[in-house]
Parts: C-alpha cells; sequence; structure tokens
C-alpha cells in the first residue's frame, strides 16, 4: 500500500492509495472539518451541497486525492456539475401503480359511493381519503385509499375527506 501526504494551509493530509481511492475534503467556514469518500463524484456532491448551503460568503473546500496532482480548491458550487433532484410526481410512481392495483384487488372494482363500474360505462379512480396535499404521510397507506368514479372523485376533490367505503 502506497501512501502520501500533502500539506495545505499548515495543515498535513495523510491518505493511503490501496484499490480504493480516496478523496479527502477539508471543508473551511467559521469552523473546519474534515471528511474522506471513496470516490470523486461522492466527494464533488458533498462539496456541492456544503457550499450551496452555507451562509458563510467565504466558504470554501479542498479536495486532496491521487487523481489530483495538487490540492483541488472550490469556492462557487455552481462550477461543479450537479443540480437540485427533480421531485417525481407520486402518481407516476412504480409505488402508485402497485399501490392501485392492490386497492382495487381489495376494494373491488366498483364506486363505494353510488356503486358503479367499468360494465356501467364509468371510469375509476382510486381516491385518497384523507389528500396527499394535507396528508403526504398517507400517500402510500392502503387505508387511506377509496374507489371512486370519476365523477365522484372529481366532486370530492382534496377538500372532503369523506370515507365511502
Amino acid at each position: 500500500m502506497i501512501q502520501s501526504d500533502y500539506s495545505i494551509g499548515g495543515y498535513s493530509v495523510v491518505f493511503n492509495l490501496g484499490r480504493m481511492i480516496v478523496i479527502t475534503v477539508t471543508f473551511h467556514a467559521k469552523n473546519r472539518r474534515t471528511r474522506s469518500y471513496k470516490s470523486e463524484k461522492g466527494a464533488l456532491k458533498a462539496v456541492w451541497k456544503w457550499l450551496k448551503e452555507s451562509d458563510d460568503e467565504y466558504a470554501y473546500a479542498v479536495l486532496i486525492g491521487p487523481i489530483y496532482q495538487e490540492p483541488r480548491l472550490i469556492r462557487n458550487w455552481q462550477e461543479l456539475p450537479f443540480s437540485d433532484p427533480v421531485e417525481v410526481d407520486f402518481l407516476q410512481t412504480p409505488e402508485w401503480r402497485k399501490l392501485k392495483q392492490e386497492a382495487f384487488e381489495l376494494y373491488g372494482n366498483y364506486c363505494a359511493c353510488c356503486g358503479k363500474g367499468p360494465k356501467d360505462g364509468v371510469v375509476l379512480h382510486v381516491d385518497h381519503i384523507k389528500p396527499r396535499s394535507l396528508y403526504p404521510e398517507l400517500r402510500s397507506d392502503i387505508n387511506n385509499l377509496q374507489i371512486l368514479c370519476e365523477e365522484h372523485n372529481t366532486n370530492k376533490s382534496n377538500t372532503s375527506e369523506k370515507k365511502w367505503r
């Protein structure tokens, strides 16, 4: 195993080079802390997040590792190739598709309010009894679901918590 060390800002950083790449990051702001990462991407992502959330305009991070000829100084999160995660609409996820299927199997293929089903020409919806907008923690709770026809689900909207089943 090869051992390397760098000195920066009066502080010595030592890391070992083996099979795994180790990137050491020292975060400088009002306080200083040092962390090691297994990959450059992990280190850069941590720096990006930390700089973006930092309220210290003089904050910066120093990266040291075997892939760098000399320590890499990063002062601005915008120079890194990351962006905020895009939130996926829950109703488009595999989790919701599976939950809908379970709701139809558990509660039947008819409206809990009027009793109509596809044989009557109505479109059925899986409704959240307590709306997702008000109770996001219940979005995956099968006990918070009911089957409603399109008309009753549209009229109910997210203003009612009426349980029809």
